[in-house]
């Protein structure tokens, strides 16, 4: 009986010793021509404590018509402090459920329209530098 333990145990190890986990993960990569460009590219600001700034920027279109919502990734002391949201002209709040309509453009005559970047600092906002990236989704 020992013995058939044994030969049991050492099955059940080599087994165990032989199972292998693999994990995949499959990205599909689609590549293509945005004919987006904003403009300016980058800004720099010093925005006090407690307050807001707003920025006009310009996203052109050379190509066509798109929808397009803008998201945002703030790195810094804590990106938690500095909100950031994007708005049309008119006020109206540009997100993911309520897009922002660019017109087709070309080359030679590229359609445009202007966004207001709104950032609001937290009254607590550790002092020191950060940086905002802004990504256009469709």
């Amino acid at each position: 009986m020992k013995r058939y333990a044994a030969v049991l145990i050492l099955l059940l190890l080599a087994g165990a010793s032989g199972a292998y986990i693999y994990v995949s993960t499959k990205v599909n990569l689609d590549i293509f021509t945005s004919g987006l460009d904003v403009s300016p590219q980058s800004f720099s600001v010093s925005v006090a404590k407690g307050q807001h700034y707003v920025r006009q920027i310009t996203v052109k279109n050379t190509g066509k018509e798109k929808e397009v919502y803008f998201e945002e990734v703030v790195e810094g002391p804590n990106g938690d402090a500095v909100d950031v949201t994007f708005h049309t002209l008119d006020g109206e709040r540009i997100s993911s459920t309520k897009k922002l309509s660019i017109p087709a453009g070309t080359e030679e005559n590229p359609s445009e329209v202007r966004v207001n970047v709104h950032i609001d600092v937290e009254d607590d906002a550790p002092d020191g530098e950060y940086t905002i990236y802004i990504h256009a989704r469709s």
